[in-house]
């Protein structure tokens, strides 16, 4: 019984001993369902979240010259960068860009409903206006315990 992949949308036999195979053997859409299975996982296993955490980090510690080795060997990606970085200082210049850490001691935002409106009036966004709550969690607040539900798990 052939099969559509989840990926290309070509056909396929699954293999038999596979019963719910849903992409074909193609290496594309391997990549492409290992992905899928990774950023699952990510977001709902606070253990192997944290063990990948920890894998990056030692990684990072044993090749700390990796980007500028990098930036060596790729004299176009520096160049890239700086021209994004250009366009990135522009905007802020026009006031698009919104600053990461606005939030300081003297503007704290506290928790509660504010309503969002569209900013830079340059029609980047519809003209709606929401009713947002916000609740505002303290740099202490414990992260990635599976006792405590991901932000994106919240409804």
């Amino acid at each position: 019984m052939e099969r559509r992949c989840e990926h290309c949308g070509e056909r396929f036999i699954p293999r038999p001993n596979v019963t719910c195979q849903r992409y074909c053997s193609k290496d594309e859409c391997q990549r492409a369902r290992r992905r899928r299975w990774r950023r699952r996982k990510l977001r709902t296993d606070a253990e192997y979240r944290g063990n990948q955490h920890d894998a990056q980090k030692r990684w990072r510690e044993h090749h700390r010259d990796y980007w500028k080795r990098y930036r060596v060997s790729h004299p176009g990606y520096e160049e890239r960068n700086r021209a994004l970085q250009g366009e990135r200082n522009r905007r802020r210049k026009e006031g698009l860009i919104a600053k990461r850490y606005e939030s300081t001691d003297v503007n704290r935002m506290r928790s509660g409903v504010y309503r969002l409106i569209p900013a830079g009036g340059e029609g980047t966004a519809k003209s709606d206006a929401y009713l947002v709550k916000l609740d505002i969690l303290p740099n202490t607040y414990p992260r990635g315990n599976s006792f405590l539900p991901d932000c994106k798990e919240i409804t």
